[in-house]
């Protein structure tokens, strides 16, 4: 019941209905549903329609408060520059900083193969890059397995994370097609791989740097 309210609630959203409206509409809390609705791209249309809800007030109120945002993702990203500027990536610092990505995201057993999975396609060109330069790899070994809605076409997508993955077409698995309820599509969302990389030894020294690594630190 409450997941058919939250596809209904996205479909409206995306048609230019306010939070408020939502709220009134549905019986739900203005917190979740702007849970639910949170990332759903507006065309043009369905924003002009939100806007005409809101008074000149309320958004001029709007407009102070994303470019006070903008003004602190500016001294956000300036700060990192500072801070990334200075890392000596050496490729002992490329091991840790791998295995550490791998620790969060990896296979948790030391006795399985290298196993990825991730959807945000930047972290999943991080952890190879600092995977091939760590290792020496036989590129042959690798595997991808995209995990698609029925939304998306097989072929873009393998395209996509071949690009991303530089690792050939024919070294990806039969896609698993995940099962949705409803017709709500994630814009910009390219699906989630699991990357897999066939040699247990190598899986267990990623682990083994990464507890090695956080062991200094107790």
């Amino acid at each position: 019941m409450k997941k058919d309210l939250e596809i209904e609630t996205k479909k409206l959203r995306a048609k230019g209905y306010s939070i408020k409206e939502l709220h009134k509409m549905m019986g739900v809390s203005k917190d979740t549903i702007s849970r639910w609705v949170k990332g759903i791209v507006l065309s043009d249309e369905a924003q002009t329609r939100i806007n005409q809800n809101y008074t000149n007030g309320q958004l001029a109120s709007m407009k102070t408060i994303r470019e006070k945002t903008h003004k602190k993702d500016l001294i956000s990203i300036d700060f990192a520059k500072g801070v990334v500027s200075k890392v000596d990536v050496t490729k002992s610092n490329q091991s840790v900083l791998c295995s550490m990505l791998y620790f969060c995201e990896g296979n948790k057993s030391v006795k399985s193969l290298v196993s990825f999975t991730n959807s945000d396609p930047g972290l999943i060109a991080t952890f190879l890059y600092l995977f091939r330069n760590s290792f020496s790899l036989d590129e042959s070994k690798f595997r991808v397995l995209m995990h698609l809605h029925p939304y998306h076409d097989e072929k873009t997508q393998m395209s996509f994370w071949s690009k991303i993955t530089e690792i050939p077409k024919n070294q990806f698995n039969k896609t698993y097609q995940k099962p949705t309820k409803g017709q709500y599509k994630k814009e910009g969302y390219q699906g989630c791989i699991k990357i897999r990389y066939n040699d247990v030894s190598v899986a267990r020294n990623l682990h083994a740097i990464a507890k090695m690594f956080m062991e200094r630190y107790k």
